[in-house]
C-alpha cells in the first residue's frame, strides 16, 4: 500500500516538474533578446513545448510570430498528433493578421491533407471568408466575391449541421449584397444612358438572384419606370407597389409612391377598354 502511494506521489511530482519545465521554456523563449529583423522560430526540441510557445504568442495577439512557430512545428514535428491543430492555427494566425491570401492557402492544405480533422468544416467556411476579404471595391472586378459565393454554397451543402452555419448564412448575405450592388450600378449606368434593354438585363438579374437585398427593391423602381415607358402599366404598378412596401431604406420609395397611382389608373383603364372590346 505504501509502495503504491509512493508511486502515485512520484508520478504527480514528475508531471508537475514537466509542466513547470515547459512553462519555463516558453517563458525563456518569449523573453529571449531579439537582434531585430523578422521573428525567427525558437529552437525547441520537445513538441509540447513548441506548440505551447506558439499558442502563447497566438493568445497574446502576436499572430505573425505565432504563424512562424506553428509553421516550424509542422516542419520539425511532422506526423505529430497535433499537426492538424497546428495547421489550423497557422491558417488562423494568417487570417487574424489579415494576410488573407496566405490564410486561404493554409486552410486549403488542411482540407486536402487532414481530411479527418475536426477543423475541416471551419476551414471550408473560413477559406470562403478569406476570399471575400480579398475582394476589391464594388466598382472593380468581383471574381473573389464569386469565389466566396461558390465556397459558401459548398460549405452549406457539405456541412448543414456545422456550428458555423449561422455565421456562414450571415456571410452569404454579405456576398449577395455586394454582388447585387455591383449589378445595380451596371443597371443604373445603362439606365442613365437610356439604354433600357441593357439596363433590364441587370435589373432582372438582381431582382431574381438577390431578392432579399435592398438593391432588388431599388431595381424594381427602375424596372417599373421602363415598363411604364414601354406601355406596360400593370407591370409598372406591380413594381412600384413592391418598392413602396419594401423594408429598410429605399431612396426611390417616394418616386415609386408618386408614380404608383397614375400607373394603376392606366392599368385599370386598359383593363376596362379590353373588357369593352370583347
Amino acid at each position: 500500500m505504501k509502495n503504491s502511494t509512493h508511486r502515485r506521489d512520484a508520478a504527480r511530482a514528475l508531471i508537475a516538474a514537466r509542466t513547470a519545465l515547459a512553462a519555463a521554456v516558453v517563458a525563456a523563449a518569449l523573453l529571449a533578446p531579439s537582434c531585430g529583423g523578422p521573428y525567427k522560430p525558437k529552437r525547441i526540441n520537445v513538441a509540447g513545448e513548441k506548440i505551447a510557445l506558439a499558442d502563447n504568442l497566438y493568445a497574446r495577439g502576436k499572430y505573425g510570430d505565432a504563424a512562424v512557430e506553428y509553421k516550424d512545428f509542422l516542419a520539425t514535428f511532422a506526423g505529430d498528433d497535433r499537426s492538424d491543430y497546428a495547421q489550423f492555427r497557422l491558417a488562423e494566425s494568417y487570417r487574424l493578421d489579415k494576410q488573407y491570401p496566405l490564410a486561404e492557402v493554409e486552410y486549403r492544405i488542411l482540407i486536402t491533407e487532414f481530411g479527418y480533422s475536426q477543423y475541416v468544416d471551419d476551414s471550408y467556411y473560413l477559406e470562403a471568408v478569406c476570399a471575400l476579404r480579398q475582394a476589391p471595391r464594388i466598382q472593380r472586378d468581383q471574381t473573389k466575391t464569386y469565389e466566396a459565393l461558390t465556397r459558401l454554397k459548398r460549405f452549406l451543402e457539405i456541412f448543414p449541421t456545422s456550428d458555423r452555419v449561422p455565421e456562414a448564412r450571415t456571410t452569404l448575405r454579405e456576398v449577395h449584397d455586394r454582388l447585387a450592388e455591383k449589378e445595380f450600378l451596371n443597371a443604373r449606368l445603362y439606365f442613365s444612358r437610356k439604354a433600357y434593354d441593357a439596363a433590364l438585363i441587370y435589373l432582372d438579374k438582381v431582382i431574381d438572384a438577390y431578392p432579399e437585398t435592398a438593391w432588388a427593391a431599388r431595381c424594381r423602381y427602375y424596372r417599373g419606370f421602363i415598363r411604364e415607358k414601354n406601355g406596360d402599366a400593370a407591370g409598372a404598378a406591380e413594381d412600384y407597389r413592391a418598392v413602396v412596401a419594401a423594408q429598410g431604406d429605399v431612396p426611390e420609395r417616394a418616386q415609386a409612391r408618386s408614380r404608383l397611382a397614375p400607373a394603376e389608373a392606366r392599368a385599370g383603364g386598359a383593363k376596362a377598354d379590353g373588357g369593352g372590346s370583347r
